[in-house]
């Protein structure tokens, strides 16, 4: 069975280039390689030492070890390197849903989360975002995968501390399999890294990444966090796909990890700015009705007034001026547009200028 089309990245890949005001990627703007360099604190001379062959395919130990140092209780030998996130995931879908499981989610949903167990032959589960940051609601879910995607994409909601705690415990008592999209760690409300959920030994599986928190997403480089059993059969399935990750990916990517507390501060805080930024004058822009801060990650889900078509509204913003956000109906939910603030924030008060003055979009 083919999966349909991916509706976020076709939009994304006609969009994103040509947008002077760019909210509507879920990463932070990119930097530019010298940059990136003098972040991870990596010379020219560091790369051309790199060998031209190929990574270990599960990854360079050295990357494994600040991958697992991410997670309490994991060890190098439970981390397999991947192409992003996307093939982490496709790995996982394909080895822990067999046709006709239950998969449950918080929708609405990155389209991956759901789009490849549906194309296994999955059931899918859908838990409205405004209860699923609930434990009670989970307790009364019953599927074969549960996947808890926080901060949440698009909606921006995580779990508050007692929540998560009766869930994580409720998940532990009844056994259950249980996969954590934390692609937002590195970007919590608060503090320098968010809560996470993983544990292999629980079955407890973990997808992640930093390329979209730290302004790099064209390294490609994700991870699978699992027990060691299962991470041998991922790491045969990637055999079949991309089989090793570029070794000057690795090793950039492991001095970005290594390096991470000199400049993650900075991302952070420019992140917050952006965020309260624009809530302070969303409710300034035309025909939105509301808006609640995210508690976490880099985007947030902006509510349209009654009846407006979220797409119209996304391509004329672009037309008139410049501005780019992401319509609601890529997410399969209409009246809404998910908003990023990834966004450099000179570029984002200009963007909101020409935003709230554009006044004939409906």
């Amino acid at each position: 069975m083919e999966p349909r089309e991916f509706f976020i990245e076709d939009r994304l890949e006609r969009f994103r280039l040509k947008a002077f005001c760019n909210l509507g990627e879920s990463g932070l703007s990119h930097f530019l390689l010298e940059e990136v360099m003098d972040m991870g604190q990596i010379s020219w001379k560091d790369l051309a030492k790199i060998p031209m062959n190929d990574s270990p395919n599960q990854g360079s130990l050295e990357l494994r070890q600040a991958i697992a140092d991410l997670y309490p209780g994991v060890s190098a030998e439970q981390v397999l390197v991947t192409t992003g996130t996307g093939e982490a995931l496709y790995l996982t879908f394909h080895i822990a849903v067999p046709q006709k499981a239950k998969v449950a989610l918080i929708w609405p949903a990155f389209q991956a989360l759901y789009e490849i167990p549906k194309m296994l032959g999955a059931e899918t589960i859908k838990v409205p975002h405004d209860r699923a940051f609930l434990a009670s609601t989970w307790k009364a879910v019953d599927a074969d995968l549960y996947i808890i995607n926080h901060p949440h994409n698009p909606t921006g909601k995580t779990f508050s501390d007692s929540e998560w705690n009766a869930l994580i415990a409720h998940f532990k008592e009844q056994k259950k399999t249980v996969l954590f999209d934390e692609h937002y760690r590195f970007l919590p409300g608060v503090g320098s890294l968010g809560r996470t959920g993983v544990d292999p030994k629980h079955s407890f599986y973990g997808t992640g990444s930093f390329t979209k928190c730290f302004g790099v997403t064209g390294l490609r480089v994700g991870w699978l966090v699992a027990e060691e059993s299962f991470l041998k059969r991922a790491r045969s399935f990637k055999d079949y796909l991309t089989h090793t990750v570029s070794p000057i990916s690795e090793r950039i990517a492991l001095s970005l990890l290594q390096s991470k507390e000199s400049f993650l501060p900075k991302i952070q805080a420019r992140v917050r700015k952006n965020i309260q930024s624009f809530d302070s004058h969303w409710k300034d822009l035309p025909h939105t009705k509301s808006f609640t801060a995210p508690q976490g990650g880099l985007v947030g889900w902006l509510e349209l007034e009654s009846g407006i078509s979220s797409e119209v509204y996304a391509d004329r913003l672009f037309e008139k001026t410049g501005v780019f956000v992401l319509p609601g109906i890529n997410f399969e939910e209409e009246g809404y547009l998910r908003i990023g603030f990834g966004e450099r924030e000179d570029r984002m008060i200009e963007g909101l200028s020409r935003w709230r003055e554009c006044t004939d979009l409906i």
